[in-house]
């Protein structure tokens, strides 16, 4: 996960915002809250869905008072790590052979490519793919 660096702290400071240690995609949502607030004078900046409020809390992230735009952002950067985790764990690459967890029927795919967000594509066309979160390696 990338998160922001000391110019992007330095350019939050200007505009009254703390994005010490926020990744840069709860740092963006922050950024445009604040444009939504104060640039725009738009005060209804929404909450978080009790569904995500529950999900975030299993990772230890308390979202219930933060904006729908930022609870958002940190639900991706939880799945994104969910994801980054799954890759590394199973060895998921091009040409490796899978089972998605929740296919009943236990189908054997093969990876052709895998996106920066944790998508995994196979091969046969027709967009077919899962969440690397959601696969294991069926050659062991």
């Amino acid at each position: 996960m990338d998160y922001v660096n000391k110019a992007q702290i330095a350019f939050g400071q200007r505009l009254g915002l703390d994005l010490a240690g926020k990744s840069v995609g709860e740092a963006r949502a922050m950024i445009e809250d604040a444009i939504q607030r104060d640039f725009l004078t738009d005060e209804d900046l929404g909450s978080p869905t009790p569904k995500q409020v529950e999900l975030a809390a299993k990772f230890q992230r308390d979202i219930s008072g933060k904006s729908r735009r930022v609870g958002n952002a940190i639900i991706n950067d939880l799945m994104k790590a969910l994801n980054d985790e799954a890759i590394r764990r199973e060895r998921l690459a091009p040409g490796v052979v899978v089972i998605n967890k929740h296919d009943p029927l236990r189908l054997e795919h093969v990876i052709s490519s895998i996106a920066e967000d944790g998508t995994v594509y196979f091969r046969g066309g027709n967009g077919a793919r899962a969440w690397a979160r959601s696969l294991l390696r069926s050659d062991e």
